[in-house]
């Protein structure tokens, strides 16, 4: 896991991006999301990302489709399909205050989250085809071995 140098910039780059998972915490006001990244480090086959937002304020943006409406203040895409990012706007809103509004598309809708600070990591990976539709993922940088669905477990894993 790295850290980004410019994770505000970062997030313009995760256009049509493949997301994994967000998860807001209403007791801490932190909100994390984990997407595909587009920028591959060296020796990455598929680079992912994690943007970890403080001092949060969310709101859920309702999509037109109903089964959709239950994911509220989290959701994790584990298994085949999921959802990718279709639109990214970022505005300044006051002193040290940032508003962010991802759309995912009619169906699901999308978040905003007013933020006060913001930080980034990347991970970049290996993988090795173990079965007919089997895959185990390593950091390129460490070897560690991980899960796809939850390319950052320190910051965001499965739901207990």
């Amino acid at each position: 896991m790295e850290p980004m140098r410019d994770p505000r910039a970062a997030l313009n780059h995760i256009m049509e991006a493949l997301v994994f998972s967000y998860r807001y915490d209403p007791d801490e006001r932190t909100f994390v999301l984990v997407t595909e990244f587009p920028l591959k480090s060296p020796g990455s086959i598929r680079e992912f990302a994690a943007f970890v937002f403080t001092d949060v304020d969310f709101e859920r943006l309702a999509g037109d489709l109903a089964p959709y409406q239950r994911f509220g203040e989290a959701y994790s895409g584990v298994g085949p399909g999921g959802m990718v990012v279709q639109d990214v706007q970022q505005r300044d809103i006051g002193p040290d205050r940032h508003r962010l509004e991802l759309w995912f598309g009619d169906n699901f809708g999308g978040v905003a989250v007013v933020y006060g600070q913001l930080r980034g990591f990347t991970r970049g990976s290996t993988a090795e085809q173990v079965g007919p539709r089997q895959w185990v993922y390593r950091d390129s940088r460490t070897n560690e071995r991980f899960d796809l669905d939850f390319p950052f477990p320190s910051l965001v894993g499965p739901a207990a």
